[in-house]
């Protein structure tokens, strides 16, 4: 009978976390060579591979993703185990700050995941834009942050990058006129990049929606009053992907970011990270089947 040993398990981990084994062995304060001996050890012991090369950093495989949510089960049962015999108390309070740009149900459901399995881990829930997500990261009001940026600045783990589009009204034709309707509101990250296109085209255009036009924008688009931009692969109800064929410029791809506090709620964030990095890949796979 093989033993899997708990060090190597959370080295895979951190190594699902981070995409890359140097990395990985940075947080964990280990080798490099120390971690891929333990990867190497779990692909002998099943003899499956874990992991595969992509780019520059590794993804898990097929099987490596079952291995983890195992993995991660088993982590829990021994993390409890030594909390009642040794007075220790793992569970703790972790602070998350999420945008609300990208695949919101796909967050809660990671979410709710992650609170299933750790249901002695306090949640703190906040929604809010990115730029103000990353100031009060700063702060020290969160522990972990997601967002949507339009780069992957240093630090930050980089989880996926999104497409963005011009959506309508299903059928609609407001985006033909000029000026253009341009209907997103002012505080949404995405408002700049779409100025800046249109201004590239030589589009003339105008704002639909003054400050605090949290919603407008919805109703507006909706109601093929306006032009609105989406991720690509989140779609809206009422709104459609406008196809232009070439009408109206092409806008940048986002980055899907998290930002991750120190302190002592860093172990915490780095089992959530996980959570977060499976639903990007059940979006990417998804997107892959239609």
């Amino acid at each position: 009978m093989r033993n899997l040993d708990v060090a190597t398990l959370r080295s895979l981990l951190a190594v699902a976390e981070y995409g890359a084994v140097t990395r990985a062995a940075e947080a964990l304060n280990m080798t490099q060579s120390a971690i891929s001996m333990q990867m190497k050890r779990l692909e002998e012991v099943f003899g499956r591979p874990v992991l595969l090369k992509q780019g520059r950093g590794v993804i898990l495989s097929d099987f490596g993703f079952e291995l983890l949510t195992e993995a991660r089960k088993m982590l829990a049962h021994n993390d409890a185990i030594i909390a009642r015999f040794m007075g220790e108390r793992p569970e703790g309070r972790l602070r998350v700050g999420l945008t609300c740009d990208w695949m919101i149900d796909k967050v809660a459901q990671a979410t709710r995941a992650f609170r299933q399995d750790h249901p002695r881990i306090e949640l703190v829930i906040n929604t809010a834009r990115s730029r103000d997500l990353r100031r009060q990261l700063k702060q020290g009001d969160h522990d972990l942050i997601l967002t949507t940026e339009f780069e992957s600045p240093p630090g930050a783990i980089h989880l996926g990058k999104a497409d963005l589009a011009w959506a309508g009204a299903v059928g609609g034709k407001v985006w033909m006129e000029r000026p253009f309707p341009f209907a997103n509101s002012p505080d949404c990250s995405y408002t700049p990049a779409g100025m800046e296109a249109l201004d590239r085209a030589g589009i003339e255009w105008r704002q639909m929606i003054g400050e605090g036009g949290k919603d407008t924008w919805r109703v507006l688009a909706s109601a093929d009053l306006g032009v609105t931009i989406i991720p690509a692969d989140r779609p809206e109800a009422g709104l459609e992907i406008i196809e232009h064929n070439g009408a109206l410029p092409p806008l940048p791809q986002t980055w899907l970011n998290v930002h991750v506090n120190d302190g002592p709620g860093q172990h915490m964030a780095s089992d959530f990270i996980c959570y977060l990095r499976s639903a990007v890949c059940e979006v990417a796979t998804e997107a892959a089947a239609a």
